[in-house]
């Protein structure tokens, strides 16, 4: 078998546990007691949420990216709406099946006068299923690319399924860290679950603390410590990450192939179908029965039944009863899209250009992974309320253009990894076109981009689903009159999720697995052609 160098772990693991240390004492000689308490709280929580994510959605990863399971294409497809479902989707339809006065409603096996889809038990289980496609997605990403080499040398003396464990899991053990970092942001900035289940993390308190009347400079001197831990954590991840891969060498770079299975294919796909369906099928259930309730008062007594057509009429309905929330998320959503587009398109072109380029792109998109939501609005509103600014006062008070910066934090970072990673192989265009004289501004305008139109595409409709299922950066920094779907729902989910607002969830889904389909499809179309041999 070809032989890999592997760095030795021990300085970077003692520099990593030495760093930490180290932030961790001057979080707590330097931190507030309330940002202690939140940030060590928060993490307990990301701790627990790895726990119970990492295991299965890593072997979710190996079997679904790298064999071929029995309807391997319809669950990529599930896969990437699962990726898109805003998160008060699964809050609501979750809480309106197994939730305080839902369906089937059950407490807690810990308090038995708490329901289980509330506090510290519905906010790890919600926060699982928001973070699992993405971990699966940020792990087949790197497991579709896995020398091949090493892989057909390992096959002829170990099983397939021992193959994705002792070599391409091996090879890239490094993206289930980067994985792990990627729950640890996503919950630290996350206030929807936090907020419903009455849970006091990090990013709720600093959320919750504005209403309250804190000023700017209480919630920054609140939350300064947890930021700068966030950032060190997410940079040191990357970089121990980097320096523990195992490096192959003198491999044949080429895609690996889909291994088979034998015997055990139909167990695995079961296994596959069954965590998929029974991750996605009761939130669907929980809002389809929340929607189609009836009350009818006969005899004086009101009886409840459900009714299909109700389901068809409200959710239909839902678009006139919310429309000027639907108006202008689609005015804010768009607006994102084409800054985040065009800012992704030349900062993933840097990023492939030269070593420093990339580094300053990483750079900057770890940065932006790190802040929670609350953080930026806090930041744009401190930083747009300033004396000098106030000839732009109706700009920033009166237009969408603070909340649209606030997203553009969430969408950026995201969609530049995508354009980096779908659009890298474009580099033999670049070559090609510089051998005829081509300079850099005329090869990307006139060959790389017009050829990767399905990917740009696609990458513009990511921007638009992240945008409008926004809540924690945007919500802070809607100017009065300006209301989003996502923020009035958000609002109404604390009130209990009534019929009407099961139906806009309904139509939301509905709208999110046609995009997500469509970006599927566009993807799948680049992969397709002669560049595009690496796209997962």
């Amino acid at each position: 078998m070809h032989q890999t160098s592997v760095r030795h772990p021990l300085l970077p693991v003692a520099l990593l546990a030495l760093t930490i240390a180290a932030l961790v004492v001057a979080l707590w000689i330097w931190g507030d007691p309330l940002s202690v308490r939140l940030t060590f709280a928060t993490s307990l929580y990301a701790l627990a949420v790895i726990a119970i994510t990492l295991p299965p959605a890593t072997i979710t990863s190996l079997l679904l990216f790298r064999t071929h399971l029995a309807g391997r294409g319809v669950l990529l497809s599930l896969l990437v709406i699962w990726l898109f479902i805003p998160i008060y989707v699964h809050v609501a339809g979750w809480r309106d099946l197994f939730g305080p006065q839902g369906w089937l409603e059950i407490a807690s096996p810990f308090d038995p006068t708490a329901n289980l889809i509330d506090g510290w038990t519905g906010l790890l289980w919600l926060h699982s299923l928001a973070a699992f496609p993405w971990v699966v997605l940020f792990t087949g990403m790197a497991f579709t690319r896995s020398p091949a080499a090493l892989e057909d040398d390992a096959r002829l003396d170990i099983t397939p399924l021992a193959v994705l464990a002792k070599v391409t899991l091996r090879q890239n053990w490094d993206a289930v860290l980067v994985a792990a970092a990627w729950i640890i942001v996503t919950l630290f900035g996350e206030i929807s679950i936090a907020s419903v289940c009455n849970v006091r993390t990090y990013a709720e308190v600093v959320f919750t603390g504005i209403p309250l009347g804190q000023t700017a400079t209480e919630s920054t001197l609140t939350v300064a410590p947890g930021t700068v831990l966030l950032v060190a954590l997410i940079l040191l991840t990357a970089w121990v990450a980097n320096g523990l891969r195992p490096k192959p060498a003198e491999v044949e770079l080429r895609q690996a192939q889909l291994l088979p299975l034998g015997r055990h294919r139909w167990l695995a796909s079961l296994w596959v179908w069954a965590l998929f369906l029974m991750a996605l099928a009761p939130a669907v259930i929980g809002l389809i029965y929340k929607v189609g309730i009836t009350i009818d008062q006969v005899d004086g007594q009101f009886i409840r039944g459900w009714s299909l057509a109700k389901v068809f009429t409200l959710t239909l309905g839902s678009v006139g009863i919310y429309r000027e929330e639907l108006l202008w998320t689609l005015a804010l959503s768009a607006t994102v899209a084409a800054a985040t587009t065009l800012i992704g398109l030349l900062l993933s072109d840097l990023a492939a250009r030269s070593r420093w380029g990339a580094r300053l792109v990483s750079l900057l998109c770890a940065a932006l992974f790190a802040l929670p939501g609350p953080i930026v609005g806090i930041a744009i509103a401190w930083g747009s309320n300033r004396p000098w600014l106030s000839p732009l006062a109706p700009l920033i008070d009166r237009s969408i253009f603070a909340p649209s910066l606030a997203i553009l934090t969430i969408t950026l970072p995201l969609v530049t990894f995508f354009y980096w990673h779908t659009l890298h192989t474009s580099r033999q265009l670049y070559e090609m076109a510089r051998l005829d004289g081509s300079s850099w501004w005329r090869t990307w305008t006139r060959v790389v981009l017009p050829a990767n139109i399905p990917v740009i595409v696609a990458g513009s409709l990511i921007a638009l689903v992240l945008a409008a299922n926004d809540v924690a950066a945007s919500v802070m920094v809607l100017p009065a009159g300006i209301d989003t779907i996502s923020r009035r729902i958000f609002g109404l989910l604390h009130f209990g999720g009534e019929d009407n607002v099961a139906g806009i969830l309904l139509m939301n889904l509905v709208v999110v697995a046609f995009l997500s389909v469509v970006i599927r499809r566009l993807v799948s179309w680049r992969g397709r052609n002669d560049f595009g041999d690496s796209v997962p």
